[in-house]
């Protein structure tokens, strides 16, 4: 569990960060409360569609792309994303031209290069990288860091939703489309920057970040403690199924997952599905692939999608499940499952 125990620390190592995130969040804030846009950018998609039309993110974020035009008054949230050095840099070339305000985050090499071009604000993603850890990636710290960008992109938006709640104003933001009426009501605030009226008090620098980050310390730490023996118990069958000559086929849920093949660092010892829809994978994409002796590793979100258990036990295939769900469904039920411990709503902040 070293990779799981480097990414705590980094959680826990961000809290001594807190009052930089809530001084950067609160030039954003004003920002924002003066009409400029915010933007996200990275050079691989991965970053950015963790933070864009995402639950519980910001209605207001954009993606930025080659063709948009910036103000002097937008704001870009700039996310390393392993890619290479020369590609970083252009990027950041191409952002910096327009006289935006351009928050960075990354590992420290990376803040340090960028901070010659003239970076607006670097938000460090510190994160322990031990041989240990990264020797299953051949070195690579990517499967970390990027991680670790993630966590810092989070805590700074609370913070952004804290500093903005100062200064009287509350953003509209997604809600989970899992949770019931969450679409109706995502489709009444979307193109809103803010709700005309609400009543949610100014919160303090640091509590809402500091919040986020006791959350998912907790849900970190309840992994190491509780999901040990079955992951390592997955890990061991996914060996012994590429060894026999089979194929893992993965189904990963939408946003930050299905840019992880194919990253930095990436062994290849998964072939991804298309992008699920909804919850699910393509069941004529299952029926056409899947073969005695594969397995089907579904990293989704709640529920179960059963069709797809259907053509894998059709198939002779076995199943991994990564879900929050409560096991309640019917059969076929998987062979085995590990527990993200991620709650039902996408909400760990209130």
């Amino acid at each position: 569990m070293d990779y799981l125990a480097a990414i705590l620390a980094g959680v826990e190592g961000l809290r001594l960060r807190l009052p930089v995130i809530s001084e950067a969040a609160d030039h954003v804030a004003g920002r924002l409360v003066a009409d400029g846009r915010l933007l996200l950018a990275s050079v691989r998609p991965d970053f950015t569609s963790e933070g864009f039309i995402r639950s519980g993110g910001l209605m207001l974020a954009e993606e930025w792309t080659p063709e948009t035009v910036l103000s002097p008054n937008d704001v870009v949230i700039l996310g390393w994303s392993g890619a290479s050095p020369d590609q970083e840099l252009e990027l950041l070339r191409d952002l910096r031209a327009s006289g935006a305000l351009i928050v960075c985050i990354g590992p420290a090499l990376w803040g340090g290069a960028d901070s010659q071009m003239g970076v607006d604000l670097f938000l460090e993603s510190a994160i322990p990288l031990s041989e240990s850890v990264t020797a299953p990636f051949g070195g690579e710290g990517y499967p970390l860091i990027s991680l670790q960008n993630l966590v810092v992109l989070w805590t700074f938006t609370g913070e952004i939703v804290a500093a903005l709640s100062r200064s009287g104003r509350m953003p509209a933001m997604y809600q989970s489309v899992l949770v019931a009426g969450a679409r109706d009501r995502n489709a009444r605030f979307v193109g809103s920057r803010f709700h005309p009226t609400h009543q949610v008090p100014a919160m303090p620098p640091g509590q809402v970040g500091g919040d986020y980050l006791d959350a998912i310390g907790g849900i970190l730490l309840a992994l190491i403690e509780e999901e040990a023996g079955a992951i390592d118990r997955v890990g061991a069958v996914c060996a012994q199924v590429l060894n026999d000559g089979g194929i893992i086929h993965a189904g990963m849920i939408s946003h930050f997952p299905v840019y992880q093949h194919g990253a930095p660092g990436d062994p290849l010892y998964m072939r991804r599905l298309a992008r699920l829809d909804g919850e699910s994978p393509s069941v004529a994409e299952l029926e056409r692939e899947l073969q005695r002796g594969d397995l089907f590793f579904f990293l989704g979100y709640y529920r179960r999608p059963m069709q797809a258990y259907q053509v894998a036990r059709r198939a002779g295939a076995r199943i991994v499940e990564v879900i929050t769900g409560d096991g309640s469904d019917g059969p076929p039920q998987p062979d085995y499952v590990i527990r993200p411990k991620w709650p039902f709503g996408d909400a760990v902040t209130r």
